[in-house]
């Protein structure tokens, strides 16, 4: 009984039919305007993740450029070791 039951959900998914049945709000119509506007939001939010990830690159970037400098004069003298003068 419970094979039979999972087999008819399963062939009910899987088949055209149970799409047929969704609205137009649901399965969004091709020529509806809530097509046209979910369109422009998942753009908008590719938009604004990878401008955060373009960040996070550039931020990364630029701790790794900076951390292969030379340290400044002033640097130096400050990160010597000071125990032969002691």
């Amino acid at each position: 009984m419970k094979a039979r039951i999972i087999l008819a959900i399963a062939l009910f998914l899987g088949t055209p039919i149970g799409q047929a049945l969704a609205c137009s709000q649901c399965f969004t119509a091709p020529d509806s305007k809530t097509t046209e506007h979910m369109a422009a939001a998942i753009w908008v939010m590719m938009g604004l993740i990878m401008s955060v990830m373009g960040g996070v690159g550039a931020f990364s970037f630029h701790l790794w450029k900076h951390a292969h400098t030379p340290l400044e004069p002033h640097q130096q003298l400050t990160d010597e070791d000071l125990k032969p003068y002691e």
